[in-house]
């Protein structure tokens, strides 16, 4: 074996902050390796993970000789050297600047091995570096390369290379993962936009897309500027909304005088970008310059989660340095930077405007597939008119943060916030036709406007009454529930018929202008005076003031036990709303004079009740029904009460519906 030194210059802690601090997680400092690697003139790069703790990055480029390790790899931080075009390649421009890629290794692990073999020669030039020996050295290291006829049995498979670059980095700092391939990945294909079919990397045995990103086959929109009408087809799948660039002329000649070429596009849903790529990257000569161009730029931010694209710009190859000294993007301090973001601005600017467009005029396919297939909201949709078909984009656009959340999808608050829209779009019309009816001077078109507005005041009408019947509907259906439940307390239900007594007559409602009937539950409590004088205390259910009733109603909930005051009898029922109607006029006086028939009571019992013979567990005799009515009682059962105001509550909805003036997406059957 021929043994040689290697003398690095390493002053001013060059390793530390050129190459352990310089990269922050692995997909950057891998990067680095990669573009040394496409800088040599390979065809392909493997980065294999190894069972020790360690990992491979190889080539099968020109590789470096002894002579070149001296002239160009042991002194850190000077410009980058062009390397001479290598086989029948076409030039490629260098991706790597101050030759620094070198020391990403440190970034990964803290020793690396080098073995490199040129085309005119047999042998493998092989060395080791420690990240802890080069920072104790000062300002120069020593390291011996070793001559290899064979490599070691870890790297068998690349001994059929006819020249090229590894470096095997130990003792990762990292230990990557089969959890964190898919990331590892990802990051990689995005560092790196490389149109070309002489170049590929596998990273632990899967190739690494360098010509696209995960991202495209989720864009729905973008423009476009600096390629042909061909070349951005050649790019994107026929889906994808295309359209040129045509803003100002500032614009399209700056990008026209630097040669630059791009997209900037959107996707349908937040989460088809992932790992932070909601931003506008910029690459030159293929390899990224700034991740994130437009980071110090104020912009919507609902949009900005939407909104990705991508910047060819070679030209900052021709300036002297003009990434950060943290390497971490394009140093805006410089002017040529400075426009350079200015005018990326400018276009997203532009793009904005247009994606609103686009996105009120595509909102209705954002809908869940449950709403915008549903019949009725079709056949809602197909009754507007083009304006109001732009009013209902531009409404639902402002909730798209709501319709993009897949969490959201089978949400209610969905459904209502779409029936809202359609209220809001007819509430608009009566107001513009109000307005046209008070300006239009020519009274022979009174008629037609006031005919188009008491018609449209009738929908609106007709759309809040949908909107009560299936608030009513849903009531309905938790009272069932309790129903179900039979340790659902008496309380509970009292307080849902108190609140909603429609329940017990679909024509009932509150009477809301009595100051009784705001306090209308409770298990009120009255005094009564009884036959020999004594008082006694009548406790009631539920007393509720009705709108469409004269008087209180008495609303008493029974269950029917066998023994004691539950148990329900012609006789007991009678003495117990009597009793309720005496109690009812002593603590009303203007009652009194009131007969107390005139009172309506209500009975709900949880059995079935039916003349004798019917076969009912309650059973009452012909003359006692008779008695019942004549004396304004009405027995319901529980569960009728509950049937009857869901069928005409349904029956009503649908004929709402079936006249295609709100959308139906209620779920209910």
């Amino acid at each position: 074996m021929t043994k040689n030194k290697l003398i690095f210059s390493i002053a001013n802690n060059a390793v530390t902050h050129l190459g352990r601090n310089l990269y922050s997680s692995m997909p950057p400092a891998l990067a680095e390796l990669v573009a040394n690697s496409y800088d040599a003139y390979a065809t392909q790069v493997i980065i294999d993970l190894c069972d020790d703790n360690s990992m491979i990055i190889a080539d099968n480029g020109k590789g470096l000789s002894f002579e070149e390790f001296e002239s160009k790899y042991v002194t850190i931080g000077n410009k980058k050297q062009e390397e001479k075009i290598f086989g029948n390649f076409p030039k490629r421009n260098p991706m790597g600047e101050k030759g620094i890629g070198k020391l990403a290794a440190f970034s990964l692990g803290e020793e690396y091995s080098v073995y490199s073999k040129t085309l005119n020669s047999n042998q493998w030039i092989s060395f080791t570096l420690s990240y802890k020996d080069m920072i104790e050295s000062g300002e120069q290291h020593e390291t011996d390369t070793i001559m290899l006829e064979s490599l070691p049995e870890n790297l068998a498979k690349f001994q059929t290379f006819k020249s090229g670059f590894i470096v095997h980095c130990k003792k990762l700092r990292k230990n990557p993962t089969k959890a964190t391939k898919d990331s590892t990945v990802l990051q990689l294909s995005r560092r790196f936009y490389l149109n070309q079919e002489n170049f590929s990397v596998q990273y632990d045995g899967e190739e690494i897309p360098l010509k696209t990103n995960f991202y495209y086959q989720n864009l729905e929109y973008l423009i476009y500027f600096g390629y042909s009408e061909q070349e951005i087809n050649d790019i994107f799948d026929s889906n994808v909304e295309k359209e040129k660039f045509k803003g100002v002329s500032s614009v399209l000649n700056f990008i026209e005088a630097n040669n630059i070429k791009g997209w900037i596009g959107s996707v349908g849903k937040p989460k088809d970008l992932k790992e932070n790529t909601d931003n506008i990257i910029v690459y030159t000569n293929g390899k990224v310059a700034d991740e994130d161009i437009l980071k110090n730029k104020k912009e919507a931010r609902i949009a900005k989660s939407y909104i990705v694209g991508e910047i060819q710009a070679d030209y900052f190859s021709n300036l002297d340095d003009p990434i950060t000294s943290s390497r971490q993007g394009l140093d805006d301090s410089l002017e040529e930077v400075e426009a350079f973001i200015d005018n990326v601005e400018g276009i997203r600017r532009d793009f904005i405007n247009k994606w609103n467009d686009f996105r009120k005029r595509n909102m209705v396919e954002k809908l869940p597939n449950r709403i915008k297939e549903n019949e009725s909201y079709k056949d809602w949709l197909s009754n507007l008119s083009p304006t109001q078909r732009d009013l209902n984009g531009k409404l639902l656009n402002l909730f798209s943060s709501k319709l993009d959340d897949d969490e959201n999808e089978e949400s209610e608050e969905v459904d209502s916030m779409v029936t809202a829209i359609a209220s809001v779009i007819n509430n608009v019309e009566t107001d513009e036709l109000l307005q046209t009816l008070k300006s239009e001077e020519n009274s022979s078109n009174h008629f037609d406007l006031l005919a188009k507005l008491m018609k449209n005041i009738a929908i609106k009408e007709d759309l809040s009454h949908a909107e009560i019947i299936k608030s009513r509907v849903k009531i309905i259906e938790q009272l069932e529930k309790l129903m179900e439940d039979s340790s659902s307390l008496e309380k509970l239900f009292e307080f849902h018929l108190a609140e909603n007594p429609w329940l017990i007559n679909p024509y009932w409602n509150i009477d809301k202008n009595s100051i009784e009937g705001a306090n209308s539950l409770s298990t009120q409590v009255y005094q009564n005076t009884d036959i020999d004088g004594d008082f006694q205390k009548a406790f009631l259910d539920i007393l509720i003031r009705i709108a469409e009733e004269n008087y209180p109603v008495i609303v008493e909930l029974k269950k029917n036990e066998p023994t004691g005051h539950a148990r329900v009898t012609f006789a007991a029922m009678l003495e117990q709303i009597k009793k309720y109607r005496k109690a009812i006029q002593q603590k009303f006086p203007e009652l009194k004079p009131v007969t107390d028939t005139d009172i309506k009571a209500v009975f709900i019992i949880t059995e079935d009740a039916g003349a004798v013979g019917s076969g009912n567990k309650i059973e009452f005799e012909h003359y006692e029904l008779e008695t019942f009515k004549n004396l304004n009682i009405e027995v319901v059962k529980y569960n009728d009460i509950v049937s009857k105001s869901k069928k005409m509550y349904r029956e009503h909805l649908k004929l709402i519906q079936d006249a295609k003036i709100v959308p139906n997406l209620s779920k209910v059957e």
